[in-house]
């Protein structure tokens, strides 16, 4: 069997779910591209289509190990990615969206802290700010010495004075404040990052594939400044304009709604290529599984009566027409018509007088690869009389 002969059988409510697993797979291809929880990914997609193919063929040792192999790969992915699969939870949880304690800076103190960045950078000092928004980042860094003061240039510059004791590691601002100096954070394990960005970039785009922290980045060979947010990486040519980014990031400046041509854009034309990727592995995966996939079927079929002795006339019969419940492969079983399945007795034992015959399988003739489930009712019921017998009761 050909996957192509399901083709015939698909329904609307088969290409939703094709299209709601596409969406999942794309999301979470994007949400961890450039990781290694990808290629960890990828890798368990291909064990499954194995896995898969070895089940259609009947390659019995295989698929016995890969039912074990699959228990111990479950758990180890639920102890390496933990935090990985937390973002992913999170990330789709309706939660989120509910009213936070966020408390942002005002609109001066980001201006201001654009311009220090950008001083520091002119002065050849490196820094690293990261700004907290919904999502909590207190799990994520180790090492930071608490601070409460409001952010000010002068504070910044003080803070990563290469002389300083923390200047090497990163200030955290939240609600408004700078909370902590000398953070830790965790470095990216990304393989595509470009040689040039050294550790405080690592940094922020390790907490970046975190949460939804925005990282404000300065290198001091460069003297380049750029933020970091959702794992990529942008570089700013004036003050103005990054500040104009770190009020929207923060919810202070309005945001513009979204329009029809927008959305159809977004939906269609951003990243196309991975969208269709998505789509044609799911479908392809789609089209291999509901090809093993039973599935059952109610039909009715009449029910004809054969070798009645020549003596003998039908009078009555009830019921004309049963019920079957039917199952098999999914193709078979979609596309079966009424009159491939018919339901015979054979009268050639019975004489005169009212008769009760039970169905069973034997009676009923199916398509190969079709069995028979259940039959309603079970029981018919028929009078045979003498031909030329007066009508009556």
């Amino acid at each position: 069997m050909s996957i192509l002969d399901i083709l015939p059988s698909l329904r609307w409510w088969d290409l939703v779910d094709i299209l709601f697993l596409s969406l999942v797979v794309y999301q979470l291809f994007v949400w961890f591209r450039g990781t290694r929880a990808l290629r960890v990914l990828i890798g368990l997609v291909v064990l499954g289509l194995v896995y898969a193919l070895a089940k259609l063929w009947g390659l019995f040792m295989t698929t016995w190990a890969f039912q074990i192999l699959w228990q111990v790969l479950i758990i180890l992915v639920l102890i390496l990615f933990q935090n990985e699969i937390r973002q992913v939870l999170e990330r789709v949880s309706p939660l989120r969206y509910l009213p936070s304690r966020r408390q942002t800076s005002a609109s001066a103190a980001l201006e201001e802290l654009a311009q220090t960045v950008f001083d520091l950078a002119g002065e050849g000092v490196g820094a690293l700010v990261v700004l907290v928004r919904e999502e909590p980042i207190r799990e994520f860094i180790i090492a930071g010495l608490p601070v409460m003061a409001l952010p000010s240039g002068p504070l910044l510059k003080s803070i990563f004075n290469p002389y300083g004791p923390a200047h090497d590691g990163a200030v955290i601002m939240d609600g408004g404040r700078v909370t902590e100096m000398g953070a830790v954070l965790p470095l990216s394990s990304r393989a595509d990052v470009p040689e040039q960005y050294g550790t405080r970039h690592r940094a922020a785009l390790g907490l970046s594939e975190r949460t939804d922290a925005v990282c404000v980045v300065v290198s001091e060979e460069r003297g380049e400044v750029s933020t970091v947010v959702g794992g990529e990486i942008t570089v700013w040519e004036s003050p103005e304009r990054l500040g104009a980014k770190l009020r929207a990031c923060l919810g202070l400046t309005e945001v513009a709604r979204p329009t029809v041509a927008g959305v159809l854009k977004g939906i269609f034309l951003d990243s196309w290529w991975i969208k269709i990727g998505a789509v044609s592995v799911v479908t392809l995966a789609w089209l291999i599984l509901a090809g093993q996939q039973n599935y059952q079927v109610e039909m009715e079929a009449p029910v004809r009566y054969v070798r009645l002795a020549p003596d003998l006339v039908l009078s009555k019969v009830w019921p004309a027409r049963v019920s079957l419940l039917l199952t098999g492969r999914r193709h078979l079983a979609v596309n079966l018509k009424p009159g491939e399945v018919r339901v015979r007795v054979d009268l050639a034992d019975y004489g005169a007088g009212e008769q009760v015959i039970r169905l069973n399988a034997g009676n009923v003739i199916l398509p190969v690869g079709l069995a028979l489930e259940r039959i309603r009712p079970q029981d018919v019921r028929l009078v045979l009389k003498p031909r030329g017998a007066p009508a009556g009761p």
